[in-house]
């Protein structure tokens, strides 16, 4: 028969004159039940639901309330709920914090804090392909978004994501194996941008045929001499001065670029498996 795990106190939330404990795998927090009622609408209906007398488990006179999340990410949730002021000033120091801030808040309905961990994602990245532009420099942080990790992913080495070798390390194995899996989703991604330089069937205004096709090839040739994965740049701004085909052609051609662009951009949080934006957004 397996020794039930010994129950240790909270060091950061066990207070002496607290009005209810609460159980988080092994670790007991003694906080106080109309601070929290007063912010969570779930809590407040947990607390006026009295336990059956046969379950019922007091320590100190202290009700005790179990619940089935992640300690170490409750107690980040409680840091965050109490020293909440302004949501510039929440101790959370990356994503993975944030998104267990955020998981927590849409589970114990805490809708200001939810709205504040919004708050931090809406300033720290962009959520739009417009917005984004191919402005952001390569990552030193581990504060992730699928902005974020795409950039690792094209400005990080294959081998040194995995051994955290250079000024990069991803110290989280979930999102280092996300960027690594994601990896050659944007490759797939690369080849479907280059659907620009292919010829579509009711583009059929074109009266130098033999001209735009040379151009296409010149143009793949020299797509084929870079091997920089990198399908959302808007490396072109500049180059579409030098397109020595029609008119006609060259709009076909950023019509498609562009839509294949906004298209990964659509699908990026789903590539590191982050939800999709709207999740995001929400």
């Amino acid at each position: 028969m397996a020794t039930p795990a010994k129950l240790v106190r909270s060091p950061d939330f066990w207070f002496n004159d607290g009005t209810v404990i609460l159980q988080v795998e092994n670790t007991l927090y003694r906080v106080y039940r109309g601070l929290l009622a007063s912010r969570s609408t779930i809590f407040q209906d947990t607390f006026s639901v009295p336990q059956p007398a046969e379950e019922a488990i007091d320590i100190e006179g202290c009700p005790v309330v179990q619940l089935h999340d992640n300690a170490e990410d409750f107690t980040l949730f409680l840091k965050v709920l109490h020293s909440f002021g302004t949501y510039k000033i929440c101790p959370v120091s990356n994503f993975g914090e944030l998104s267990a801030v955020l998981h927590l808040s849409d589970k114990y309905d805490v809708t200001v804090l939810r709205h504040a961990m919004i708050s931090i994602l809406s300033d720290l990245y962009p959520n739009s392909l417009k917005e984004w532009a191919g402005s952001l420099d390569a990552p030193t942080s581990v504060e992730f978004s699928p902005v974020v990790m795409y950039e690792v992913c094209t400005h990080v080495k294959l081998d040194d994501i995995l051994s955290g070798a250079g000024k990069f390390t991803i110290e989280n194995d979930i999102y280092q194996r996300r960027c690594v899996l994601g990896y050659p989703r944007l490759e797939l991604a690369q080849r479907h941008v280059l659907r620009y330089l292919t010829r579509e069937e009711e583009q059929g205004e074109c009266e130098t045929t033999l001209k735009c096709d040379a151009e296409r090839l010149r143009w793949v040739n020299m797509e084929l001499k870079s091997d920089e994965v990198d399908p959302l740049a808007d490396s072109k701004v500049d180059w579409w001065d030098g397109w020595e085909g029609c008119s006609t052609c060259l709009e076909a051609a950023k019509e498609t670029y562009h839509a294949a662009r906004q298209k990964l951009w659509d699908e990026l949080p789903t590539i590191f498996k982050l939800g999709t934006w709207e999740e995001l957004r929400a």
